[in-house]
């Protein structure tokens, strides 16, 4: 869900998101104990991947770890390609070097391992045996860095393509859902129908507009009318007792209040007054004001007070390097909030876009944090969270279970030359392993997503296609662009390349599943 600032800093920030990803290292080939000129650089070889250590004063490449080849898939039935909108690739943690919970300045083993923190999304490097402080950003030993030869982030191929509502047919930049599901089984989609001056959108009333699926999200019609007189985007919920309830901002030139509104059938909403959430007290962990606040993504916990969590642009929103945080408030009624200043997080990594609560079938509270590295998602009580899991990229993440068990998620995207994307997608597991690459651009000029790199186990190349969500194209169909396939040793090796590409919204389906990464 986006703010009234979201259109032009979500472009930035994926901007800077793609500029993270590393470069295949095509300069040596990778052998064990063979001369390395990067820490952390690491390189696929013979079905063995290679990382670039330090050894004494010397950089060295180590004895390599086999890659697990994953059954083929059945090869899919000729269809005609769907659109689709762009989507976070999930990237896989690496095995921690120690058994016990990681946190700065404990005990590990493996030097340059990066982990995240057991209660605390932030990241650690493992130096001199110790947890110390890591970002993405800058450090020398990240798995993607800008410029460096690399491999990029092994996607959990969890998330198959169910549909994807675009900009364009009488919609302005569509962005930011928020999803509910009725008793009468069916699903409706709040969204923000915008304006964009990079996509020359304009004329659109910025107000909330919704959109319904009556097969478990696999088609969506957009409605008439709209749902609520708010220009940012809104969190609604079932509200207890019959009906629905929505939070958002007021903006106006004195400032930023909360809205609150409430519905009996969904469609239509009166605004409440409430005293809300004071966003000039929501604080990073140094006493630095987070404010502006992007929409704020809110939750009922167990024991019947309210959750939220909500992006912030008063800090570390400037390129090159992005340094955002998001604030943690609570409320006993959902009505009146405290910020909770010690539970604020972010810089770094980045929190690129809005991030997400939600409670989910099991009454457990899923975090996502979309960071550098993907949507890093966490599952707890609201409090204390478990391992985390990186899915695909991709913004303002959404996720809804639905009454027949099946698990939906929403993500984000944009394209200057149409504008954004909102896709939804649905849990399913497979057995392709994808792995998330990137070059960089040929010419100063040229975008980092000019040129995007997959390496895809588990698939042939008539199983995949690379797809720009946001032009609701195959990139091959694009004038100017490119796909090409190479298979080495088992493993596909996909890049596509789209000289106009300025932003990311161009990723793999893979199989008759559409596993997007």
């Amino acid at each position: 869900m986006m703010s009234r600032r979201k259109s032009s800093i979500f472009l930035l920030a994926s901007l800077v998101f793609v500029f993270g990803q590393g470069a295949i290292n095509a300069a040596t080939t990778a052998k064990a104990g063979g001369t390395c000129t990067k820490a952390g650089a690491t390189s696929i070889v013979s079905g063995k991947k290679f990382t670039c250590v330090k050894s004494g004063k010397k950089l060295v490449w180590d004895k390599g770890v086999a890659i697990p080849k994953a059954n083929p898939t059945p090869q899919p039935t000729t269809s005609t390609q769907t659109p689709v909108a762009p989507t976070p690739s999930t990237p896989s943690q690496n095995s921690p070097t120690t058994t016990s919970v990681i946190d700065l300045g404990g005990s590990c083993t493996k030097e340059g391992d990066i982990q995240t923190l057991s209660l605390n999304p932030g990241q650690v490097i493992c130096q001199s045996g110790k947890w110390s402080p890591y970002n993405s950003s800058q450090s020398p030993l990240s798995p993607v860095q800008n410029g460096n030869s690399s491999s990029g982030p092994i996607v959990a191929t969890e998330w198959t393509y169910l549909y994807a509502l675009t900009s364009g047919s009488g919609l302005g930049n569509v962005s930011d859902a928020s999803l509910v599901q009725e008793p009468s089984g069916k699903i409706r989609m709040y969204f923000k129908n915008g304006n964009s001056p990079e996509a020359k959108i304009s004329g659109m009333d910025n107000y909330i507009h919704s959109a319904v699926s009556t097969d478990n999200g696999l088609t969506w019609t957009v409605e008439s009318g709209v749902r609520m007189a708010v220009t940012s985007p809104v969190e609604v919920l079932p509200k207890a007792g019959g009906g629905y309830q929505a939070w958002g901002w007021k903006h106006t030139p004195s400032g930023d209040s909360m809205y609150y509104a409430e519905s009996s059938d969904g469609l239509t909403f009166t605004e409440i007054s409430i005293p809300g959430l004071d966003a000039t007290t929501c604080k990073t962990s140094s006493g630095q004001s987070i404010a502006p606040l992007g929409d704020p993504a809110i939750v009922k916990l167990a024991d019947g007070t309210w959750l939220l969590h909500a992006q912030g642009f008063g800090v570390g929103d400037a390129p090159p390097t992005f340094a955002r945080w998001a604030c943690v408030a609570t409320s006993p009624d959902g009505k009146t909030w405290t910020a909770i200043q010690s539970r604020s997080y972010g810089g770094s990594p980045d929190v690129e876009t809005n991030p997400n609560i939600y409670v989910n079938k099991d009454g457990k509270v899923e975090w996502f944090w979309p960071s550098p590295t993907g949507i890093v998602a966490k599952i707890g009580d609201g409090s204390t969270f478990g391992s985390s899991t990186t899915y695909i990229k991709g913004g303002d993440p959404e996720r809804l279970d639905l009454a027949n068990g099946t698990e939906l998620l929403a993500i984000g995207g944009f394209d200057s030359r149409m504008g954004g994307v909102i896709i939804i997608a649905k849990r399913v597991k497979t057995n392709y392993s994808i792995t998330q690459l990137s070059s960089p651009p040929t010419g100063t000029s040229a975008s980092p997503n000019s040129t995007l790199l997959w390496s895809i186990s588990g698939a042939t190349e008539s199983q995949v296609t690379v797809w720009n969500f946001c032009l609701n194209k195959n990139v091959k169909d694009i004038s100017g662009a490119t796909v090409t396939f190479e298979t080495t040793s088992g493993t596909l090796k996909v890049t596509a390349r789209d000289p106009a590409n300025a932003h990311s919204c161009t990723y793999v389906l893979v199989g008759s599943e559409k596993v997007i990464g």
